[in-house]
């Protein structure tokens, strides 16, 4: 019986010193980069772009439009993006468009049409190469890198993990990495 008892009390403080709970809110300050993972992200950029004044520019591989769900994640960001457009935010979003991926190609489009029937600037890549990224970048001051694509399950449900950068160098690094992409991707819908 007491063999069983030490057992149930190892097994226990093992599960509890493993068991990590996911924090409240992001852990912010002024560190040049840090992780943020899973629910975190969602939060983080409707900050970032309820603060922007000069651009945002995003690289997604996915992003989704949910025409009849206005409470999720990726429908709040794509509704902080018109606003800021709105307040004269410069807001570039380039889409995947894919030469063999037509359920992908299906999805983009209709965010394509969406954000552009709102004003926002939108782009697919060429389709000769697959653009598999996941950025965002604010007004020269903030990038996110990572594994989210903007999907309610993704943003919802997955396990994903994304850097915040406030180092200016790497985040002007990675806005001219978009730019270059951008400059040669002037694929529109008709």
């Amino acid at each position: 019986m007491r063999k069983r008892f030490i057992y149930a009390i190892i097994i226990i403080t093992l599960f509890l010193s493993c068991h990590k709970k996911e924090p409240l809110e992001p852990p912010y300050g002024d560190k040049p980069v840090y992780v943020v993972t899973n629910r975190d992200y969602t939060s983080y950029l409707l900050s970032c772009f309820n603060e922007s004044e000069d651009y945002i520019h995003i690289m997604m591989y996915l992003m989704k439009y949910y025409p009849f769900d206005s409470t999720n994640g990726v429908s709040q960001l794509q509704k902080a993006l018109i606003k800021a457009n709105l307040r004269g935010v410069e807001v570039k979003v380039l889409l995947e468009k894919s030469d063999y991926n037509s359920s992908l190609n299906a999805l983009n489009e209709s965010t394509y049409i969406y954000l552009d029937s709102m004003g926002v600037d939108v782009r697919f890549d060429p389709v000769s190469v697959t653009t598999h990224s996941k950025l965002v970048i604010v007004d020269d001051k903030i990038a996110f890198v990572g594994s989210s694509n903007w999907s309610r399950s993704a943003l919802e449900e997955n396990n994903e993990v994304n850097v915040k950068i406030k180092e200016e160098m790497v985040v002007s690094e990675l806005d001219s990495y978009f730019q270059r992409i951008w400059d040669v991707s002037g694929y529109k819908l008709k």
